[in-house]
Formats: C-alpha cells, sequence, structure tokens
C-alpha cells in the first residue's frame, strides 16, 4: 500500500514538472536512466487510469446532458461504462506504444537520433497534461476542457523533440506536423476498433434523470 502510495506521488510530480516546467523538466527526462518497461509500469499505466476511471463514473453516474433546453440527463448502463472505460484504457496504452515507434521510425527523416527509449519519454511524457487532464471526463460536460490539455500536450511535444530525440531547428515544426497526423490517423483506427468492442459490454444508454 506504502509502495503505490510512493508511486502516485512521484507520477503527481512529474504530471506538475512537466506542466509548469515544460523545458526545465525535458532537459531532467533526457539525463534520466530508466527503461521502457519502467515508462509503461511505473508512469503511464497509472496515468492512463485517470481518464478511464473518470470516464466509467462520469458516464454512469454522473451521466451526459444534452445542451438544449428542457433536455434530460442520459445515463449509460454500468457494463456499457465499464467497457467503454477498460476499452479505452488499453486503446491509450497501445497508442502511445505506437506513436513512439512512429517517432523513433520518422527519426533518420528530421535529422533525429533513432533511439527506441528516447521516442517513447516523448511520447509518453508530450501527452501527459492530455491524460491529465482526462480527470474532467467525471463530468461529461466538461470533456471539452480536455481538448485544451491536448493543445498543449502538442506544444510539449514540438519542445521535447529537440531536447530528447536531438531534432535540428529547422526540422522540430515538420517532425511534430508529420507526428501530429500519426497521431489522429492511430486514434481514427482506435475509434473504428473500439465502438464495436465497448458495445460487447451491453446497451449503452439506459435511462433518463
Amino acid at each position: 500500500m506504502k509502495d503505490g502510495g510512493q508511486k502516485m506521488n512521484k507520477v503527481f510530480e512529474r504530471v506538475k514538472e512537466i506542466v509548469l516546467k515544460p523545458r526545465e523538466t525535458w532537459e531532467k527526462i533526457k539525463l534520466e536512466e530508466t527503461t521502457t518497461n519502467d515508462l509503461f509500469k511505473k508512469y503511464l499505466l497509472i496515468l492512463a487510469a485517470v481518464p478511464a476511471i473518470a470516464n466509467f463514473l462520469g458516464r454512469w453516474i454522473i451521466g451526459v446532458r444534452i445542451p438544449l433546453p428542457g433536455a434530460e440527463t442520459f445515463h449509460f448502463s454500468f457494463f456499457g461504462s465499464l467497457g467503454s472505460a477498460i476499452v479505452g484504457y488499453v486503446l491509450t496504452v497501445v497508442s502511445v506504444w505506437v506513436l513512439a515507434k512512429v517517432i523513433v521510425f520518422l527519426a533518420p527523416t528530421f535529422g533525429s537520433v533513432k533511439d527506441e527509449l528516447s521516442a517513447f519519454k516523448v511520447a509518453i511524457y508530450a501527452f501527459t497534461p492530455y491524460l491529465a487532464a482526462g480527470v474532467l471526463y467525471i463530468f461529461p460536460s466538461l470533456s471539452v476542457l480536455v481538448l485544451l490539455a491536448g493543445l498543449y500536450s502538442l506544444y510539449l511535444l514540438y519542445m521535447g523533440l529537440p531536447i530528447i530525440m536531438g531534432t535540428p531547428k529547422d526540422k522540430v515544426l515538420p517532425y511534430t506536423v508529420v507526428v501530429v497526423i500519426a497521431d489522429i490517423l492511430i486514434w481514427i483506427v482506435i475509434s473504428v476498433i473500439s465502438t464495436p468492442v465497448i458495445r460487447i459490454f451491453g446497451p449503452d444508454l439506459m435511462r433518463g434523470m
């Protein structure tokens, strides 16, 4: 239990660092000795649970209200909400893994260091604000704010590539743009895959309140 609390504290501290002191934190991350396995187990798997749990609670307990006069609040079924959370969690982790692979694959094209560990550092830490902001999914009406955190994540990606991957200044922007396009394509594929899988868990909308 104590070990779990320490892990959570470390994750929280890193989230705070990368959000509030991004450049300084990227320099720190560059020098850190770690492994891809540790980045996943001690950071990503914990942080990715934030939007998953919030999504579950928001859909099942809080409910979704259509922004129209007199509209009801719709609650999703327990199993539908649980399925959405589980599938979302798994696919979030998978998407980060795929994105890291894309980053390292494209590295030589943009004059960057082809190092897998560095690519995973960029993919995982750049999208920290987006994942952390996923706590807002507990209130579905605030979900749009997560997109703002996503924009900050893109800025962190732009800042992190030259520091972690050694990308030349003149190639940082095109590298960032291509990675972002790749990420969008990854999420389109994820959306196509996840929708039928989620439906396996049970019916979606259950009741209005």
